[in-house]
């Protein structure tokens, strides 16, 4: 997690996304979450993620816009890139393409 002097904050997620992680992540996602700041979340280590990581993410996306606050999700990996497109949520998703990791890239 990184402040910037813009008030915004990256918030980093590794590793595992999916059902035996996402109670995890959602506490320590949720810590990070607080204050008033914009949030970029970098998706680019996410080993794994399935239909509870993606879970995760909406929530997130959805407490940022009750509390007026801008989510992005920056750059995803494979595993994330594969689900939001199997799932047709990238449109819906405050996705920067530009910051497809580069094995994303065609």
């Amino acid at each position: 997690m990184h402040d910037s002097p813009q008030h915004s904050r990256q918030i980093v997620i590794t590793g595992e996304l999916t059902i035996y992680t996402a109670k995890e992540w959602r506490d320590r996602l949720m810590n990070e979450m607080t204050g008033n700041d914009d949030i970029q979340v970098d998706l680019t280590d996410i080993s794994e993620i399935d239909s509870a990581g993606l879970q995760l993410l909406l929530s997130m996306q959805r407490q940022a816009g009750i509390e007026g606050r801008h989510l992005q999700f920056g750059q995803c990996s494979a595993a994330v890139s594969t689900l939001f497109d199997f799932t047709r949520l990238m449109p819906s998703l405050n996705t920067d393409l530009s910051n497809m990791a580069k094995e994303e890239q065609p």
